[in-house]
């Protein structure tokens, strides 16, 4: 907890010993980098080598550091002679040293601990207490609510802390009648549970309050005897402070502007702009149509720059690249490097974007509760799929998946213990003929089983010694490869040293008392480790792209700034829920707001034309949205100009535009060619064709060819429902039961048909999803109930109307076998019933609205829709099927098919029961209890005719191989992750079916 000393902190009289800092000004005409180098070197006196050992010279940056000790060689290099340059860092190096009696403190709280120490404080807080802060109880008070609260305290403490402030001391500045007065006093009540949690329980120090302490006695390096603060427009106030302690103690302090002598009342004695001088200065930029350049796009402005920079000869020499927005600068480095041109990212990756983190969150999820959705994502980490293979001897990592999707997709269980039930029993169902199918659900089986003895190996014992041997049995099983390989290499030894400092970390919480479940610790670990940088090693000639504050250190002549909008330069913020603009703006807190920023970007942009503006080249690129569309506006620095220059920036920056090129939609950047990599082999065999198949045929050959050929299917890994084909499969399968059963189907009792459809139902439901099924599956079987209920008054009406079930299931091989055109058509008719010398095919139909069966198969033709589709085996003429008069003289009509189910299931039957009228249609079970019941149709010999031409017409093609079609309108369907929605953009069916109408063997 902060002493008296901290809380008279900022109102003390200075020293009378402070030697006040000295300024100086660096003209702009000439790069910062080369005056600022050239000014240490000549105030170094004529000795040589040159000595700058003594000095501490304070920058932005540390790349701007870097890049001053490469000029300061450089130059003295020119001169002939040797240097030892000064210690060049960042502000926040004056902080780094603990302060007064460091040595007999805490050590600092690392981060884990701060935010664990929040999460603890916040779960056992009587929210009752803290009622200016939390109005509102959360839903519940919880390790996942406390870590969101903590962040978020975290980081406000975090930006105070850069003006030396904690919750108590701005509670304490705040005016009494502040309206925000009530929340930051319960805001400094918490902050004291917080700092005697840390400093009791895990014996830690606050890093604020060391940051604190060593501003008010700042401890140089040994040697030090001088500090500059070289260009740095917007050093942090604690960082001042410290500037001023070391001023007390006659320590000698240089100001160093980067600017004209003749501004110095534009900056205060520490070389900030200042706002009454900024606000008012308008910025000329020159010729400023051609400098400031509008682009539509984010997209466009990638294109601009990489055609700028290809355009000169050698552009690391004299080209810089400002990637102000952070969101553009991965880009951009791809960019730029697919047009053979080297870039340099300096802010490298972050291990969260890398595999190596995501295998850690997915086993921080299983840790946490092993679900199913979580497992998955587990097998596909290559890492693990190369760990099963050195543990499991038959190990078949696709065969695995694959089980798994099928059993999630038809069980749907809640967890990874269920999961594993569900394939045991699978697998004692398997068929002794489907050894292939066994094999693969007994691979899925063990996969859980070593998955799981692996957490139990990292949960019996302290975290820090499992998961590191957790993670070298996993990780070291992987052979890598190639550069990606070499990267993934890079990602982990960026995050193991991470990794070993948060698992002590958490090893201190653990015997300070602080107990959590496993997956909650790792999840905090996983997150600590995700913020490590991964460097990449910086390509030969290579552009750097730098942000907005380095820019100020860059010495290019020809300089890009890209992606000059409005929020970003100069940032804004708004919405902040604990410091809100006008709590910023009390002067006594000294935090930074958006008018601070917007004075300091004013001075920078001017910084950076200056130099350039007699030799050298200035472009500002303005992108009109961002990625997804929305608009941006221009940043503000642009319309800082003479009142009479105004309408024409406006009109400029505000001007609509059009993309490069002609406006088209948007199309993608590739163009998938499916059988290319079969051309010129063998087709598999055509299997027998499913009834059911046709229709997809009918509907788009091409999508034939993907379910039927490929049997490609979508997996649906969010799936926590049945789908439609599951509900239907489940009301099937219990009207199934009760036609198989000879007493059953023949009652005429409406209540005892229920009964038994409805004790079949809720059996089945048992069977499939286990005892205790998610809340929308037992939703669905209600629903399912409701509808085989109402089923339950047709069927009772129509076994007293004489109907008798005679088949259930029928397949057509069995009994009503079927070919046509030499190929075998499969299916199955859910139900066959006869009434005297009529027989009736029906297919039942869950659809929640009732689908009228003939309109479903086939509808009138309009030919001149489209030419070349259907084919004309498709298209047939009968009498009109609408007519209602049996005395009106035969309409003859044409008519299209669209599905061939119900009249191929009736061909087979005509040909088992040549002496039979033949009816065929839907026994709907709708939502609407008064749809339900069997719709139909009489099928004569004409339509059965017809409908064997359009079979045989089918299997012709398909035996052809004529795949080489889709239908566009149908969008929304299992191959939208192939066609994104666009597939006569996105798909070359050239080679489709084999290319070149190749036949397939039958």
């Amino acid at each position: 907890m902060p002493d008296r000393s901290q809380m008279d902190l900022f109102n003390s009289e200075p020293s009378p010993k402070r030697v006040p800092p000295r300024r100086a000004f660096l003209p702009w005409d000439r790069p910062l980098l080369e005056r600022a180098a050239e000014w240490l070197l000549d105030r170094a006196g004529p000795d040589l080598p040159i000595d700058l050992s003594h000095l501490l010279v304070v920058v932005p940056t540390r790349n701007a550091g870097r890049r001053l000790r490469e000029m300061l060689a450089n130059l003295a290099d020119e001169r002939g002679t040797a240097i030892v340059p000064p210690l060049a860092a960042p502000p926040a190096f004056l902080l780094a040293s603990g302060g007064e009696d460091s040595a007999t403190v805490s050590p600092i709280a690392g981060e884990i601990e701060a935010l664990a120490s929040w999460i603890a404080v916040l779960t056992d807080t009587d929210l009752q207490e803290y009622r200016g802060l939390f109005p509102i109880d959360p839903p519940d008070q919880d390790f996942r609510w406390a870590r969101s609260t903590a962040r978020d305290l975290t980081s406000l403490r975090s930006v105070l802390g850069e003006a030396g402030l904690s919750f108590a001391e701005v509670s304490r500045r705040l005016p009494a009648d502040h309206e925000e007065a009530d929340r930051w006093a319960d805001l400094e009540k918490l902050e004291a549970r917080w700092w005697s949690f840390l400093g009791r329980r895990l014996d830690r120090v606050d890093r604020e309050e060391a940051r604190r302490r060593s501003a008010r006695a700042p401890r140089l390096p040994d040697g030090i005897r001088e500090v500059i603060l070289l260009a740095t427009p917007d050093p942090f106030p604690l960082a001042i402070d410290a500037l001023e302690a070391l001023a007390a103690r006659e320590i000698p302090i240089t100001i160093v502007t980067y600017a004209p002598e003749s501004l110095a009342a534009a900056f205060d004695e520490w070389g900030r702009p200042l706002a009454d001088f900024w606000l008012r200065e308008p910025l000329d930029l020159p010729d400023f149509q051609h400098s400031v350049q509008l682009v539509a796009n984010p997209d466009e402005l990638l294109t601009r720059v990489a055609d700028l920079a290809a355009a000169i000869p050698a552009p690391e020499e004299t080209l810089a690249i400002g990637a102000v927005d952070g969101d553009l600068a991965p880009l951009l480095e791809s960019t730029l490097r697919v047009r053979g041109i080297p870039a340099f990212n300096p802010d490298g990756g972050r291990v969260s974007r890398e595999g190596f983190h995501h295998l850690l969150t997915i086993l921080a999820d299983l840790l946490g509760g092993p679900d199913f959705p979580a497992f998955r994502e587990w097998l596909r980490i290559p890492e693990v799929d190369a760990w099963l293979s050195q543990r499991l001897e038959r190990w078949n990592g696709p065969a695995a998946r694959a089980a798994l999707d099928d059993a999630h997709a038809f069980h749907l269980p809640g967890g990874l213990g269920e999961m594993r039930r569900f394939l045991e029993a699978d697998a004692a169902r398997v068929p002794a003929e489907r050894d292939w199918e066994r094999t693969r659900i007994e691979s899925a089986i063990a996969a859980i089983g070593e998955t799981e003895a692996l957490l139990r190996s990292i949960s019996r014992g302290p975290l820090e010694e499992t998961l590191s041997s957790a993670m070298r049995e996993v990780v070291g099983a992987r052979r890598r490869a190639g550069e990606s390989g070499a990267w993934a290499e890079k990602t982990i030894e960026a995050a193991a040293p991470e990794l070993m400092r948060g698992l002590s970390q958490l090893g201190a919480l653990e015997r300070a008392g602080v107990h959590w479940e496993i997956g909650d610790r790792l999840s905090l670990l996983t997150e600590f480790t995700g913020a490590a940088s991964v460097g990449e090693d910086r390509p030969p000639r290579a552009i750097e792209l730098q942000g907005w504050l380095e820019l100020l250190w860059e010495d290019a002549p020809h300089l890009v700034i890209a992606g000059l909008n409005d929020g970003i330069v100069p940032e804004a913020i708004a919405g902040d829920v604990f410091l809100p603009e006008n709590l910023r703006k009390l002067r006594a807190l000294r935090l930074r707001t958006n008018e601070d920023r917007l004075v300091r970007d004013l001075y920078l942009l001017r910084a950076l034309l200056e130099p350039r503006r007699a030799a050298g080249r200035l472009d500002l690129l303005v992108p009109k949205t961002n990625a997804d569309g929305e608009p941006r506006r221009p940043s503000r620095l642009l319309l800082r100009c003479r009142d009479d220059e105004l309408p024409e920036r406006v009109s400029h920056l505000f001007r609509e535009i059009e993309t490069s090129g002609s406006q088209l939609p948007w199309s993608p950047g590739f163009r998938l060619v499916p059988g290319l990599e079969r051309a010129g082999a063998p087709e598999k065999p055509v299997a027998p064709v499913a009834v059911t198949a046709f229709s997809t045929f009918l509907a788009s050959p091409f999508r034939f060819w993907t379910t039927q050929r490929l049997r490609l299917s979508r997996i649906e890994p969010e799936k926590a429902e049945m789908d439609d084909l599951d509900f239907g499969n489940l009301c099937h399968e219990a009207l199934e039961r009760y036609g198989n059963d000879p007493e059953a189907r023949a009652w005429t009792d409406a209540s005892r048909i229920e009964e038994f459809l409805l004790a079949a139902v809720d059996a089945l439901a048992r069977e499939r999803f286990g005892e205790r099924p998610g809340l929308a599956v037992r939703i669905q079987v209600e629903a399912a109930r409701h509808r085989l209920a109402a089923a339950a008054e047709r069927e009772a009406a129509e076994r007293a109307d004489g109907w008798e079930i005679i088949g259930v299931e029928a397949r057509l091989g069995d009994g009503y076998p079927l070919a046509l055109g030499g190929v075998e058509i499969s299916g199955k008719i859910d139900r066959i019933e006869q009434r005297g010398d009529v027989v009736r095919v029906l297919d039942f139909k869950t659809s929640d609205a009732r689908q009228r069966p003939r309109p479903e198969h086939f509808v009138e033709s309009r030919l001149g829709d489209e030419p070349e589709w259907p084919p004309a085996y498709a298209i047939f003429r009968h009498a009109d099927f609408s007519a209602r008069s049996a005395s009106a003289p035969p309409v003859e009509k044409i008519y299209r098919f669209k599905n061939l189910q119900i009249p191929l299931y009736a061909l087979a039957l005509s040909r088992a029961l040549p002496d039979r009228r033949i009816e065929g249609g839907y026994f709907h079970l709708t939502k609407a209890v008064s749809d339900i019941g069997p719709d139909t149709w009489t099928i004569d010999a004409g339509l059965l005719e017809a409908a064997r031409v359009c079979a045989e017409g089918v299997i012709a093609d398909v035996l052809a191989g004529k795949f080489g079609r889709l239908d566009p309108a149908r969008q929304n369907d299992s191959l939208e992750t192939w066609h994104l929605g666009v597939p006569l953009r996105t798909l070359d069916l050239t080679h489709v079916g084999g290319g070149d109408n190749r036949p397939l063997t039958s």
